[in-house]
């Protein structure tokens, strides 16, 4: 078994730390797997530049890999390499940094689980070129992660989105979520090692999720001391209010609900069926796929029958914008 830690904190700051001790209790659950970590602080991870190279590749049928070199690649790589994943990442304004969406938004294109199985569908028809057993079939394989968010405010809300947009990560390739800990407050704590039940939580999601990763019947880690999430797939606390109906979303996972007030209190049930449809199942991320593949035969008429019009128009506007900042200095 191959376990890696990714730390996108400071260097041996807490979230380094919280990685770190994840990834003993990884290691009191699989004592002969190899265990790396990585601290991305010092990678160069560029965003993603929108150029839709990724996808035109996919769309022949060839590996989608990313034409710009930096060193995502190299953390790409570390990705592929491991079954098992903890993942932390410090929030400073209600969600992780911006160096972890930098790498998901490559990253996901790139290993999207339902994408991938329509390009191997098409290989095996005969409707595109290439072999399907060709294809770099690791990045389909099995993985379990959890997600450390790690904030300063001791008001909760204040790292809301931390853990909720951890998920971006392991969704596209359908890894399953094992554990994610919030761990907010630690203006005042100091340092991880001061709580010791925080340290115990992270020993304890760690083991969890190697243990997930042989046995599905393992739970979901649910650390002592913080709330049990309303979502029964990504355990957060979010929802979406549909005006106007008792419906509310996940914002996460994509699911529909139903809101009740039970004794004073907000309750919310997902169906199965609804459950079943979540962005990280195989039928959530072939729904987006489906309405991505849809794009190209709505949208291509309707620039070819107005190009003349937008050729037009662009350029008259490009030179007005132009000439009023030019006016304007």
């Amino acid at each position: 078994m191959n376990i890696l830690g990714i730390s996108f904190g400071k260097k041996n700051a807490n979230t380094d730390i919280l990685v770190k001790e994840a990834l003993f209790g990884c290691r009191s659950a699989a004592p002969d797997a190899e265990i790396r970590f990585v601290n991305t602080c010092n990678l160069n991870i560029g965003r993603c530049r929108g150029c839709g190279a990724c996808s035109t590749q996919l769309e022949k049928g060839k590996d989608n890999v990313c034409i710009f070199k930096d060193d995502f690649q190299e953390l790409e790589e570390k990705v592929r390499w491991a079954d098992v994943l903890v993942v932390g990442a410090p929030v400073y304004v209600l969600q992780p940094v911006g160096q972890f969406k930098d790498f998901v938004d490559r990253f996901s294109c790139r290993h999207d689980n339902s994408a991938i199985n329509w390009v191997l569908d098409k290989r095996r028809n005969g409707e595109m070129p290439g072999d399907a057993d060709e294809f770099p079939m690791d990045r389909l394989k099995k993985r379990t992660v959890c997600y450390i968010s790690v904030g300063g405010a001791i008001t909760e809300n204040w790292t809301s989105m931390g853990t909720a947009t951890l998920h971006l990560f392991g969704f596209p390739p359908m890894m399953k979520v094992m554990g994610n800990y919030n761990a907010n407050g630690m203006g005042v704590i100091g340092n991880p090692y001061i709580d010791q039940q925080l340290i115990d939580n992270m020993h304890e999601m760690g083991k969890r999720t190697v243990e997930g990763y042989h046995d599905d019947a393992v739970e979901f880690f649910q650390p002592q001391g913080k709330p049990k999430g309303v979502c029964p797939v990504c355990h957060q606390n979010l929802i979406t209010v549909v005006p106007g109906s008792a419906k509310v979303e996940c914002p996460v996972c994509g699911i529909e609900g139903e809101l009740r007030i039970e004794n004073g209190g907000i309750e919310v049930e997902f169906s199965k069926e609804q459950q079943q449809r979540a962005r990280g199942t195989f039928a959530g991320l072939r729904e987006h796929t489906t309405e991505i593949q849809s794009f190209g035969g709505i949208c291509g008429p309707k620039i070819m029958a107005n190009k003349e019009m937008l050729d037009k128009n662009m350029k008259e506007r490009i030179k007005d914008f132009e000439t009023a900042i030019a006016n304007h200095n």
